[in-house]
């Protein structure tokens, strides 16, 4: 559980506006919401994170966001725990440790070079995965009822980047987890006409429970 965490009042309003905007993008990805649960981080930091237990962490700093930022935010989230992200990454990080140990038992030294490899693989795995993230999610966010999915993810990943900026220390190239923000914007085009708005979510029907 990230440093912060804590479970909102079933009352409050941001409670009921996040659990509707997961439920309908549980059932647009055709998973089944009553398993997803989700807390609420103390941060000014505009994000949400998942563990493979679909237990969703949503910022504070996302909730002051616009509503069509929030619900790209969510799906694209959603979209990592569909596709089974979380789990692919430790399975793919322990087989990965495993073969070096076991080549170590043969040749002394060698499982040192897990260290090394081990991060190099797990990341580029990362970086892949986002992207297909991103392609899930405009089909999500399709489901939700957005007219322009593209244009409504790309301009969420904008204004995310534009108010959270990565930290000075998280690293490029080899070593990033995400691919930088332009590689994930020209993986979006053709973009739709227009802009993207917040009516999709005005006439989404009320769903919850």
């Amino acid at each position: 559980m990230p440093r912060g965490a804590y479970f909102p009042s079933p009352g409050d309003p941001d409670t009921l506006r996040v659990a509707r905007i997961l439920y309908r993008a549980a059932v647009a990805a055709g998973d089944v919401p009553d398993r997803y649960s989700f807390a609420f981080v103390t941060t000014p930091v505009a994000a949400v994170h998942s563990d493979e237990d679909g237990t969703f962490y949503v910022t504070e700093g996302l909730l002051r966001q616009p509503a069509r930022v929030i619900d790209a935010a969510v799906a694209q989230e959603v979209a990592h725990e569909v596709l089974g992200h979380a789990g692919s990454q430790r399975k793919l990080a322990l087989t990965i440790s495993a073969g070096f140990t076991a080549v170590g038992m043969l040749v002394p030294g060698v499982g040192l070079v897990d260290f090394l490899a081990n991060p190099l693989a797990v990341r580029a795995f990362s970086r892949r995965q986002t992207l297909d993230a991103d392609q899930k999610a405009v089909a999500i966010l399709r489901g939700m009822g957005h007219a322009a999915p593209r244009r409504a993810l790309a301009e969420a990943l904008q204004v995310l980047d534009t108010v959270s900026p990565r930290p000075k220390e998280e690293l490029d190239g080899w070593l990033a987890r995400h691919p930088p923000l332009q590689e994930r914007l020209d993986a979006l085009e053709p973009l739709e006409p227009g802009r993207a708005t917040d009516a999709a979510l005005a006439s989404a029907p009320r769903v919850f429970r």
